[in-house]
């Protein structure tokens, strides 16, 4: 008996399907763009994190390891892998950087680079080495062919050539990668042991904690800096691998924004498919008395609609789906996983299948809680309970459309809601977009105004080549400084110096903290009120007992330190073979929240201290009329340094302007989807209204008003939800996208956000909004024109 009133049940759902074709179009529309938007966002999320964590499989770097530190790292349970390796030298080749390293096989596995054809190298005059990096057009290199290698040896620092039999063709994961600047090549054990100045240095080691997954972010770093402090490391000893520690379990502020982006699609497609089936139901109450006259039970009524929820979600759910998935492998084809996407897939559908069910959920109740003798006497409106009152208020289409929406309240507040909330996350996010300048952004790397750094290649850094190794090339020489000077239109050339030291006695027990120390440059506008009795020095002073220092740095925040002007601080300054321990007095507080650095030391102090070329880059104020010819010396005069790029400050303004479009457009293609949820909404609310109301429109056109009053009334009611919308939009939305702004643009380094009234912006959206509104008005006129007044009558007649 049971199987079979869910046969009937089910023939009756799939009839009342049949005769609702426009409810179907509306929700199948909603529920397969729910389903593709949360394919997209877990699928596309999840891929991006999982190819950032198999760049390596290490979570630390502990640098200059002796051997019986390797045999007690080798011991401790909490390490499942230990990868050996050191580094041989550097070699340049037209502005490309090759890293040659030794390392075992462990590493290469933790590194996920292999040997695509050929072999490990053994002997001490082989290699291993990326094919791109030694190919050209004319010329594509064969397993043992001889090749020279010129490079600068990471011992001592000394140019040496040597000539290499190619075993092997490396892999990376960097490997097939278009413009690449840095590559790396494997050299033999033997080679090592061959050179008297590498053989002496220590190898560094590569950890794979043990069940990594199982503890959270802190945690593992916690775990990394403990097993350092075991074998008596220093904290420059311990580099931990952030992009694989970040990437092990998501972050609080990344689990935070997967959930408000996944909210955000529930809660739209909830208010608009709650919304349509109550307005569906609301207009077929009749029908559902009708069923309850004969027997149908409260119980029976519920499964009735949500088997049309069922039914209208294994239809449209899979295709949303399989698009969704679809779109995700184009977005980032290499970083597809079949097992975890399919997966993740599933959990999409039967998440937006959960939705679907939660949004039918009350509007089922309220059809199964509705009586025979109720729907008899319904109307289509909400019943109103308030005190009958007496007007002498003319009656106009304006008037009357204000009646028409305060009669249904319910309807009207679904409407609106999806409306204002679909507006107020456009104007919110088109307001901060708004606020993104990249002007300001380039600025932070040009703060003197200069046209063009020429700077450290920072793609050239990796876990095994560091910011000092780069700088002790002295490739930012005076020499070169003296050159630029020299260069027709070039006004002023200033040095921005950057070391790392480490702060002596903050942390005994867990090891000194590393901080940044820069440069001072002239006339610094961050300089606060300092005290009258402290002598600030300038920039171009030797003395080196003063500093100054930066409140405003997150160090301090970091690892809770607290210094004020009249403190004295020591720092150690340096790398392994040279370093020296100087106490400063802090005199002067330059507070600048866009700056890492903690310290600023003048010019002369950093070269006396500093046992290398502590140069970062080299910024350079042109003659405007003269940019385009000093940017082409700039180019020449640089082509044979292989560490150092040339920035231009107009390239990386388009450039940042191109990242911001790019952002631009992703946000703004996630915001016409729940634009489209609200607009969906709407076309339904319009749909039913004329469709239900067909009798009453008739009668009011029999009583004297004209075809154009009454397109006017329904214009009118539609204008009501769209402006009034815009307008609870605009003001909400621009008033948050003003403060979250604000608050953004207090962050460091986050500077460049400043409020802008998105103008242009709101003017597209409101030629759209009148757009809508007009092309609603020609459909409610094309809609009463197909209809008599004789035949709206009848449709009310049973």
């Amino acid at each position: 008996m049971s199987k079979s009133n869910t046969t009937v049940l089910s023939r009756i759902a799939k009839a009342n399907l049949k005769a609702e074709k426009e409810k179907n179009y509306f929700v199948g529309i909603v529920i397969a763009a729910a389903a593709f938007l949360l394919t997209v966002v877990l699928i596309f999320g999840y891929n991006s994190s999982a190819s950032l964590r198999n760049q390596s499989d290490f979570q630390s770097i502990f640098s200059e390891v002796n051997a019986d530190q390797v045999r007690q790292l080798s011991q401790m349970g909490e390490i499942s892998k230990l990868g050996l390796y050191k580094e041989a030298g550097q070699a340049r080749n037209d502005g490309r950087s090759l890293s040659m390293l030794y390392t075992d096989q462990t590493m290469m596995a933790l590194s996920n680079a292999s040997i695509s054809q050929g072999a490990f190298p053994a002997a001490a005059n082989e290699i291993a080495i990326e094919q791109q990096y030694i190919a050209d057009e004319a010329h594509s290199p064969k397993l043992g062919e001889r090749i020279t290698l010129e490079f600068r040896n990471a011992a001592s620092k000394e140019i040496q050539t040597a000539d290499f039999v190619i075993s092997g063709f490396l892999r990376t994961t960097a490997t097939g990668e278009d413009q690449r600047v840095g590559y790396s090549a494997l050299v033999s054990k033997a080679f090592i042991e061959a050179d008297r100045h590498l053989s002496q240095v220590n190898y560094s080691a590569a950890l794979n904690i043990n069940d990594a997954g199982s503890y959270s972010n802190a945690e593992l770093r916690s775990l990394i800096e403990g097993l350092g402090q075991q074998i008596k490391l220093s904290e420059q000893q311990v580099q931990i691998n952030n992009v694989n520690v970040d990437t092990n379990n998501l972050t609080g502020s990344t689990m935070l924004t997967l959930a408000s982006i996944m909210l955000v699609i529930v809660w739209a497609c909830w208010l608009v498919i709650y919304n349509i089936f109550y307005i569906s139901i609301s207009k077929r109450i009749r029908h559902y008395g009708q069923l309850r006259a004969i027997g149908a039970t409260r119980k029976q009524i519920k499964k009735l609609v949500l088997c049309e929820g069922k039914t209208l979600s294994l239809r449209y759910i899979p295709p949303g789906v399989v698009l969704g998935g679809w779109v995700s492998w184009l977005m980032s084809p290499g970083s597809w996983n079949l097992v975890p996407d399919l997966f993740l897939a599933l959990t999409a559908g039967l998440f937006a299948y959960l939705t679907v069910r939660i949004s039918i959920n009350t509007p089922a109740k309220f059809a199964a809680r509705i009586a025979p003798v109720e729907a008899i006497r319904h109307n289509g409106t909400d019943s109103w309970s308030g005190k009958e009152r007496k007007s002498s208020k003319r009656l106009t289409s304006f008037t009357l459309a204000a009646l028409n929406l305060l009669r249904s309240k319910k309807k009207t507040i679904l409407t609106l809601s999806s409306l204002i909330f679909s507006g107020i996350l456009f104007i919110t996010f088109a307001t901060l977009l708004n606020s993104a300048d990249p002007v300001a952004k380039a600025k932070l790397n040009f703060p003197n105004n200069g046209q063009y750094d020429i700077q450290i290649n920072n793609e050239l850094y990796s876990e095994t080549v560091a910011l000092s190794d780069l700088q002790a090339e002295n490739q930012l020489s005076g020499s070169l400084k003296e050159k630029i000077l020299s260069i027709d239109g070039v006004e002023r050339v200033i040095d921005h110096r950057y070391v790392e030291a480490a702060l002596e006695g903050t942390n005994p027990e867990e090891g000194n903290i590393i901080v940044g120390v820069e440069n001072m440059v002239q006339n610094n506008q961050l300089l606060g009120e300092q005290p009258s009795d402290r002598v600030m020095p300038e920039a171009g002073s030797s003395d080196p007992s003063h500093i100054l220092m930066n409140s405003l740095s997150s160090v301090l925040e970091g690892h809770g330190l607290h210094y004020a002007v009249g403190d004295h601080v020591s720092l150690s300054i340096g790398n392994d073979q040279h370093k020296l321990t100087q106490e400063f007095e802090i005199v002067g507080d330059i507070r600048d929240k866009n700056s890492g650095a903690l310290f600023y030391l003048p010019s002369g102090v950093m070269e006396s201290l500093v046992p290398f070329n502590s140069n970062l880059s080299y910024e350079v104020v042109v003659s405007p009329s003269e940019e385009l010819l000093v940017k082409q010396e700039l180019v020449k005069l640089i082509s044979s340094e292989g560490t150092l790029k040339l920035v231009s400050f107009s390239e990386l303004v388009e450039t940042n302007r191109i990242a911001f479009h790019t952002i631009r457009v992703t946000i703004y293609s996630f915001m016409i989807f729940i634009a489209l949820f609200a607009v969906i909404n709407l076309m339904n609310t319009i749909i039913t209204t004329i469709s239900s109301r067909r009798a009453e429109i008739g009668i009011m056109q029999a009583i004297g008003m004209t075809r154009l009053q009454v397109g006017a009334m329904l214009g009118y009611e539609t204008g009501f939800l769209i402006v009034g919308s815009f307008a609870v939009a605009l003001v909400a939305g621009n008033g948050l996208g003003y403060w979250i702004s604000r608050v953004i643009g207090n962050v460091g380094g986050l500077s460049y956000i400043r409020y802008q009234f998105p103008a242009s912006v709101i003017l597209t959206y409101v030629s759209v909004i009148l757009l809508m509104q007009y092309g609603i008005i020609q459909f409610v006129r094309m809609s009463i024109a197909r209809q008599t007044v004789v035949e709206r009558l009848q449709s009310h007649l049973p």
